[in-house]
């Protein structure tokens, strides 16, 4: 009975693990950024390529400055998060364009999302 037990909470370990990486992994939004022509400039696009409406996204900013003004209604930061177009929907294929300058590039990560697909 104990081998059953472990068996079937391993199955479960794995076909969780599994189903986190397919949401993760098939529905996020990608982040591209590259340097500008301007030195320490950084071009970002963040892109729905999913089939699904992606909504409240948030990026972990923590530690995050820009020396340019950067629209409030594209990326927004309050505290050690940033607001992705404040957090209304952003539909299959759209793309949002934002420019900040820094001496590095810096490594967002998408730490919250909320998916709704039809």
């Amino acid at each position: 009975m104990a081998r059953l037990t472990k068996y079937m909470c391993l199955v479960i370990f794995f076909f969780l693990m599994s189903e986190d990486s397919f949401a993760q992994g098939e529905y996020n939004l990608t982040i591209h950024q590259e340097a500008s022509s301007a030195p320490q400039e950084w071009n970002v696009a963040i892109e729905n390529t999913t089939p699904c409406v992606i909504f409240d996204a948030k990026l972990d900013c923590k530690g995050f400055q820009s020396g340019t003004k950067i629209d409030p209604k594209v990326i927004l930061k309050e505290d050690d998060l940033c607001i992705i177009n404040g957090g209304q929907q952003i539909n299959p294929q759209e793309s949002l364009h934002f420019v900040y300058s820094w001496e590095c590039q810096f490594p967002f990560k998408l730490v919250h999302q909320s998916i709704a697909c039809s």
